[in-house]
């Protein structure tokens, strides 16, 4: 019967978002956001025929990525994002920005070939320790639902991939296997995807910044710009804080560290030049959020 009334929710849900995106109220509120900005936060891109492994709120199929940025297009002006610093003129239509964090082999593949396909600028946000195939504890550990793990992984463990692996071991809790399109990027891959991209930092180590001491902290803000810089020639001085997790400490860090600009992954629209450089607000893209869903969120409608 749970399940029953699930699935009625789940389809009066879909019929509910269907007749809003063709109602007045989407285009009143896209008139509305003239002159703001959206930047989309993604993760992995799952090519077509694979299998979802993992966080699913993490991994979209290719399939609905690419009809996200066709329905994207029709309604906003896409930006590199080191434009979003910039006075923006009015084109009479909202603006976006795209990116991914993690550097996640499938956006860096699938994803990359929609966007080179539509000619779309998108940043991806590296975290170095994993570059060379490596895998993120999020995917890898078959985390029980329902319990406190992932919180006391990024407060007690600070987010520290060998400390939350170690923790789940003494737990218990097992680990999985990944398809390569859920594993991160080798350097010479990110190379490649670099020729449509731009790169950022997304600190060393995928650490909970907002938890690290001082030394922990410029080690994980410095370190990552020096070898972005050494290795991929489209690296840009921007951040993104992993798990979206920030302090004030942190975003001081962050400029004194070089970074033009920092984003979180949620708030939504942001202003052109926005607000707080250090902490920009971002847009999560859900893995399992629908095309209409998708569409309710760049016109405002829906938070994320």
């Amino acid at each position: 019967m749970t399940g029953a009334r699930g699935g009625v929710r789940a389809t009066a849900k879909r019929v509910a978002e269907r007749v809003a995106v063709g109602g007045r109220l989407t285009r009143l509120a896209l008139r509305a956001r003239r002159g703001e900005v959206l930047v989309l936060g993604y993760h992995n891109i799952v090519p077509d025929g694979e299998p979802i492994v993992g966080d699913r709120s993490l991994h979209l199929p290719q399939r609905r990525f690419a009809a996200q940025l066709d329905a994207l297009i029709e309604t906003h002006d896409v930006i590199p994002l080191e434009e979003l610093l910039g006075e923006g003129g009015a084109t009479g239509r909202p603006t976006a920005a795209i990116t991914f964090d993690d550097g996640y082999r499938g956006a860096m593949t699938a994803g990359v070939s929609e966007l080179a396909r539509r000619g779309l600028p998108a940043t991806v946000f590296i975290p170095p320790a994993y570059v060379g195939d490596g895998t993120f504890w999020w995917d890898a550990l078959e985390i029980p639902a329902g319990g406190d793990f992932r919180e006391h992984a990024l407060t007690a463990c600070r987010g520290e991939e060998g400390r939350v692996r170690a923790d789940a071991t003494r737990r218990g809790i097992a680990v999985r296997q990944l398809p390569s399109h859920a594993r991160c990027v080798t350097l010479d891959e990110l190379r490649q995807a670099a020729r449509h991209l731009t790169v950022g930092s997304h600190t060393w180590s995928h650490a909970n910044v907002a938890a690290l001491d001082s030394d922990a902290l410029g080690s994980e803000l410095t370190r990552p710009l020096g070898w972005l810089r050494e290795h991929v020639a489209t690296t840009i001085p921007w951040l993104a804080y992993p798990y979206g997790r920030s302090s004030a400490a942190a975003e001081a860090a962050a400029a004194r560290a070089g970074y033009a600009g920092s984003l979180l992954i949620s708030g939504g629209w942001t202003t052109r030049p926005p607000r707080s450089a250090q902490a920009v607000p971002r847009l999560d893209v859900p893995g399992e959020v629908s095309l209409d869903g998708f569409a309710l969120r760049i016109a405002g409608l829906v938070g994320g």
